[in-house]
């Protein structure tokens, strides 16, 4: 068995990185799950959805990719992203 004595100042400094690699791993989580359980997005989430910059998007609707528009805001359902992007 290997036994690994820290100072209280490495020890304090190991504690805030784990809580922050905790943290950040649940806030990670929670933002994931959000956008997981919408099943329509604006622009801005459909691209965080996809993990794709603003321009990749706008050529995913430039090629097809179906949107709706309601009372003039711009929607893009999840199912028809899913299906676009297995089609292509």
């Amino acid at each position: 068995m290997v036994e690994i004595t820290l100072s209280q100042d490495q020890q304090a400094s190991l504690g805030d990185d784990i809580y922050k690699l905790v943290t950040d791993s649940i806030n990670k989580a929670r933002k994931d799950a959000s956008l997981d359980s919408k099943d329509f997005f604006r622009k801005k989430d459909a691209c965080k959805y996809l993990n794709v910059s603003n321009n990749t998007f706008s050529h995913f609707v430039e090629s097809g990719l179906p949107y709706h528009v309601v009372r003039g805001i711009t929607i893009y359902s999840k199912k028809e992203i899913i299906q676009f992007i297995l089609e292509h």
